[in-house]
């Protein structure tokens, strides 16, 4: 559990970093432990694992609503970049679910061009562009 709040953190941060925006930057989620535990516990989160039984990758997936599930967060820590552990967990994840028979989306920053790279490249299309908005007094 406490891995998974780090990576979640770390998440957020470096996506910030690796759009060009300093750390902290945008309105991101803040992580709930019971919702991270909940996810862990149906098998929504998952920790992928080198031959030596260290874990090195996270991602995730949310229950189907209305027949769509979405796939995140795809973390990665700084040090096992570079390997394919982002590649084979988002496309592994997106064919089990939809195995499971829902359709499969996922957010990434267009400023983020690794990420997009490696979606693009395991068939995810670009759909609508979005943008997150706060309302700060």
């Amino acid at each position: 559990m406490e891995l998974v709040m780090e990576w979640f953190g770390a998440f957020m941060g470096d996506a910030d970093e690796q759009a060009g925006r300093s750390r902290g930057a945008s309105a991101h989620e803040v992580p709930d432990r019971a919702d991270m535990l909940r996810r862990l516990r149906t098998g929504r989160l998952w920790f992928w694992v080198n031959q030596a039984g260290e874990r090195v990758h996270l991602t995730g997936v949310s229950p189907p609503s209305f027949g769509v599930a979405r796939v995140g967060p795809v973390y990665t820590p700084p040090a096992q970049r570079g390997r394919g552990w982002a590649s084979n967990a988002v496309a592994e994840l997106s064919r089990r679910t939809q195995a499971e028979g829902a359709r499969v989306c996922l957010f990434t920053d267009q400023a983020n061009p690794t990420s997009n790279k490696i979606y693009a490249a395991l068939g995810y299309q670009p759909a609508a562009d979005m943008a997150n908005l706060v309302i700060a007094r």
